[in-house]
């Protein structure tokens, strides 16, 4: 990569009054990572021009690794013929994602100017749902006939690889096109030259289906290792591949979204770009139901408020209770949302994590009773508040581990993101439970 600090003024100087040949000739032995670098804080403008100028296939290469919101931009100044070309030379999951992006009745002029192949083939990706594997698959892969010696294979690979996203593995297919195995390039070069494709090549293929999650290929790609995983239909027809940097942008991106949802702080979007009024709007319904659940500890305390006021040291011991609960709950919970993420555990083992999690809860609920107590013998030389206040400890620490551990499973049960059961919700929850246990304890053992 060049120093940005030299290459982005020299860039900007040439967009000012150089030739597209001048920006091809300095950008031409960039990487297109580098070249979108340079360009992703251009206007859509210059964006386009110097797209355009780069031609095949460093523009697409390097348009296609912008942000979707500057290709929507930078394609809606350009000559729609000019985006149409750009368009089909892109890589079809990334095409299919910038026809998503764009506006309807722009994607309605841009698509009639596409090649009948590629229109074919965006109708058919676009058909998949969003979050399945077909939605980020790509079609561009190697497939021959297993019949074919593996010279005639390496003779057609060099005819066609120029047009395909990898040819590292070369998928076998039969006359339906069902998939029934697959050779590495390099166990191509190692047979014989007259031997068949069907020798050489593996029938155990780990393959996914293109209505599967997308964490389930991105799980297969870490799991075994590979550069890409074949697609099928449920007829067992091969369709598309997954390769090896998309599963690893869907484990980001799952990644990410699970963050932003644990942090009860919405959707995803691009923080710097994304207006402050609508980062906003995404957090402050969270915040309106936590403060709603925040009211009804308000409504207890105010229930018990005589008997608050008559031993006073039962006040001082109500934040130090909120927070154990609620952070032995967000403990809990965030081990098994990624314990299920990762496929650590799954709800097969719902019963063995409930068993183990009311041993942890009660051994650190044991521990930080002690405390607890010795605190408020100490405070008012009391056994009553101590005794109270050990017991609701131990109750409050070990319904919080296992509250925190079994809501994730109940959503995974109930196919909702686990990582919805976010930690502010969690300990909001615990906040009125832990009050009302501690109160009602503080009654019968304090006899108020």
């Amino acid at each position: 990569m060049g120093d940005p600090s030299i290459i982005k003024p020299e860039l900007e100087q040439l967009l000012q009054d150089g030739t597209s040949e001048e920006i091809k000739s300095f950008l031409e032995g960039q990487h297109p990572y580098d070249i979108a670098e340079f360009i992703s804080g251009l206007e859509a403008n210059e964006i386009a021009r110097i797209v355009l100028a780069l031609g095949e296939p460093k523009g697409p290469d390097a348009f296609q690794k912008l942000e979707t919101e500057q290709q929507v931009d930078a394609l809606g100044v350009m000559p729609r013929r000019d985006g149409a070309r750009l368009m089909e030379a892109m890589d079809p999951d990334e095409r299919v994602d910038l026809i998503k992006a764009l506006p309807e009745d722009e994607a309605e002029r841009v698509l009639p100017l596409i090649a009948q192949a590629e229109r074919n083939e965006i109708a058919r990706l676009v058909s998949y749902d969003e979050g399945t594997v077909g939605s980020v698959m790509t079609t561009e892969y190697a497939a021959v006939k297993a019949d074919l010696t593996v010279a005639e294979t390496v003779s057609e690979l060099r005819r066609i690889a120029p047009d395909k996203e990898t040819i590292y593995y070369i998928y076998v297919i039969d006359e339906s096109r069902k998939l029934v195995g697959f050779v590495s390039l390099k166990n191509l070069f190692i047979s014989s030259s007259h031997a068949r494709v069907k020798d050489a090549m593996k029938s155990d293929v780990k393959h996914v289906l293109a209505t599967d999650d997308v964490e389930d290929v991105a799980k297969v790609v870490k799991d075994y290792d590979l550069l890409a995983v074949p697609v099928v239909d449920d007829g067992g027809r091969l369709v598309g591949i997954v390769t090896h940097d998309d599963a690893a942008d869907v484990l980001e991106e799952e990644a990410t979204e699970d963050m932003y949802h644990y942090g009860a702080a919405g959707e995803h979007l691009r923080y710097l770009p994304t207006n402050p009024f609508s980062l906003a709007r995404q957090r402050v319904v969270w915040l309106i139901l936590l403060a709603a659940v925040g009211f009804i500890s308000g409504t207890i305390i105010h229930r018990y408020e005589a008997m608050i006021t008559s031993v006073f040291a039962l006040a001082i011991f109500i934040p130090v209770i909120n927070a154990s609960g609620g952070n032995a709950g967000t403990q809990a919970s965030t081990v098994i949302i990624r314990g299920l993420a990762t496929g650590e555990v799954s709800l097969t083992d719902s019963l063995k994590i409930f068993w183990k999690e009311i041993v942890v809860g009660l051994t650190i609920g044991v521990v930080v009773a002690v405390v607890g107590a010795l605190r408020g013998y100490l405070l008012e030389n009391s056994i009553g508040l101590a005794i109270t206040v050990g017991l609701t400890m131990v109750s409050v620490v070990t319904f919080a581990t296992v509250l925190g551990a079994v809501l994730p499973l109940l959503f995974k049960k109930l196919r909702l993101d686990p990582a919805v059961v976010s930690g502010p919700f969690i300990a909001s929850v615990l906040d009125v439970v832990a009050l009302l246990v501690y109160l009602e304890i503080a009654r019968a053992v304090m006899r108020i």
